[in-house]
């Protein structure tokens, strides 16, 4: 739920930052959301802030950490949370496509804008507030000042149990996100799983459908556009399509410049890792730039790792069906 309300700065925040660039961080937030109605899990200690999201069968985790030099500043102070508690972490669920639309809504259509980001606030929300827009940008009336988003409220009786994690990694290779991208889409045609095949020197991806027949991408391990290839041992290992889709779902302004605002001129790069045991690690190495200050008009260039974790496919499911909202 959002609602519009009167800042309260006399209230101690456990968790007080400034996005100075809106724009790039509903763009990097976009890139986690695995469905239509998602929940994400919010982490915030003195490092830093991470968002993690995950499908309804928990087969497939996505998130992105956002370090505390990120943002114009940032504090994280688990003592205000209250008297007794014993947590060292700010920690708390927030419905993902909510937080990105109000994210989305302080920015003017032709600007960016500087947005506050504070919890918990008097009723426990987290609250946002418009802190000034970029010099020459006109804003609408229409143009969020303060909103408040409710946490998440856990379901009863549900267990959240053990996401996938990643170890034992066991062959890897980095190519250009966009490169990565093209080849989901084109697998797309068999409407099935996808395996992946890494051996010594060779790279393949591959889809069987019943009615188009085999299609088979092979990589040149020795091109350009690997810049990272490495095989500890062959493994051959298939993974949902609709995963893989929301894995390379990238906002096109990241794949045509590397940057979500245009400003950053550098090739947004994936790295793509195996394990032994046949999970799939996808991180995009996404470059988010913000304005040092308004006034100045300069660049502070970082790097926003966004990971995604996959299980691998049972050898008995064969339908890939089509990717739930829930």
């Amino acid at each position: 739920m959002t609602r519009t309300a009167a800042a309260d700065d006399s209230w101690s925040y456990a968790l007080d930052a400034r996005c100075a660039h809106v724009k790039s961080f509903v763009a990097v937030l976009s890139a986690v959301k695995l469905s239509k109605r998602q929940r994400a899990h919010v982490r915030a200690d003195e490092r830093g802030m991470t968002f993690t999201a995950h499908d309804a069968s928990k087969t497939c985790v996505a998130s992105a950490n956002f370090r505390a030099d990120v943002f114009g500043s940032y504090a994280c102070d688990e003592r205000a949370l209250g008297v007794g508690s014993t947590s060292r972490v700010c920690a708390f669920d927030v419905n993902l496509t909510a937080l990105i639309d109000v994210l989305g809504a302080f920015a003017a259509k032709d600007g960016d804008a500087d947005v506050r980001v504070r919890w918990p606030n008097r009723e426990g929300s987290l609250s946002l507030e418009l802190l000034s827009v970029k010099p020459g940008i006109e804003r609408e009336l229409r143009q969020c000042i303060y909103s408040e988003i409710t946490p998440e409220a856990a379901i009863e009786g549900e267990e959240r149990g053990e996401e996938p994690t990643f170890r034992d990694e066991a062959n890897a290779f980095m190519l250009p996100t966009a490169t990565l991208k093209e080849i989901v889409d084109d697998l797309e045609w068999p409407a099935s799983d996808v395996q992946i095949d890494v051996n010594a020197g060779a790279l393949r991806f591959s889809a069987r459908g019943p009615e188009i027949g085999d299609l088979k991408i092979d990589v040149d391990t020795d091109g350009e556009r690997l810049t990272e290839f490495t095989c500890r041992e062959a493994s051959s290992s298939r993974y949902k399509y609709r995963f893989l889709k929301s894995a390379t779902a990238v906002g096109g302004s990241f794949l045509s410049s590397g940057g979500a605002n245009g400003s950053d001129e550098n090739v947004t790069m994936t790295r793509v890792a195996i394990s032994n045991s046949g999970f799939l690690k996808i991180v995009h190495l996404l470059h988010l730039s913000r304005s040092v200050s308004f006034g100045t008009g300069g660049l502070n260039a970082f790097m926003v790792p966004v990971t995604f974790i996959l299980c691998p496919a049972e050898e008995d499911d064969d339908h890939d069906g089509v990717m739930d909202d829930e």
